[in-house]
């Protein structure tokens, strides 16, 4: 007599949306590292080259960029509940650090507030916009520390970065140039914070 075999039952593809929650939810953590780095005795995340600090300082140790649309609503300079939030995580926690300006007397420590625009409008309204959205910025950052006044910088910039230049379309751009120019443009838009270390010469003897 002849045994039929026993069915095997399919196997049960593996849950694709766990892989995905578990990559979602990796690149989550890796963003939130990348975007401030909170112990001063941990080697930064990003370092980039001396001199970067355009002359205000001998070197940027750290920088982040946050984009205007989440902070601001368009066109204007006050910090949204979402704005204030955000620096709220940044800044509001003191055992963190960063606004711990204590470099033991070999050098000193300083923010760099810079509040960037777009190329759309007046050139001038635009400078008084970066400048205007910057000082809010330093006003927000400034509750969590008494120290700030004597160690921020606050720029103000009404045009494009080389890094992110929006492209020239012709006068009947397609839909494609049209998105490339208003993805430049919101990358534009935005709030650098610059950490910027001055040595300090030590005293003749």
């Amino acid at each position: 007599m002849r045994r039929r075999g026993i069915p095997v039952p399919p196997r049960r593809p593996r849950a694709l949306w766990a892989i995905i929650y578990i990559d979602l939810m990796t690149q989550i953590m890796v963003f939130f590292v990348i975007i401030w780095s909170v112990e001063r005795r941990e080697a930064p995340v990003e370092r980039p080259a001396a001199g970067l600090g355009a002359g205000m300082g001998d070197q940027t140790v750290r920088m982040v960029n946050l984009p205007s649309d989440i902070l601001f609503a368009s066109g204007k300079a006050e910090l949204g509940p979402e704005g204030r939030e955000v620096f709220g995580k940044l800044f509001g926690d003191p055992a963190s650090g960063v606004l711990d300006f204590d470099q033991g007397g070999l050098a000193r420590r300083k923010l760099a507030i810079h509040g960037h625009t777009d190329d759309v409008g007046d050139k001038d309204e635009n400078f008084l916009l970066g400048y205007q959205r910057a000082w809010n910025v330093y006003q927000e950052i400034r509750k969590y520390s008494g120290e700030l006044p004597d160690h921020v910088v606050i720029c103000t910039h009404a045009d494009n970065t080389p890094a992110r230049v929006v492209p020239d379309t012709p006068a009947r751009p397609s839909e494609e140039q049209r998105a490339a120019a208003r993805e430049a443009r919101a990358k534009n838009r935005r709030i650098t914070i610059e950490d910027i270390v001055v040595g300090v010469k030590p005293a003749a003897e």
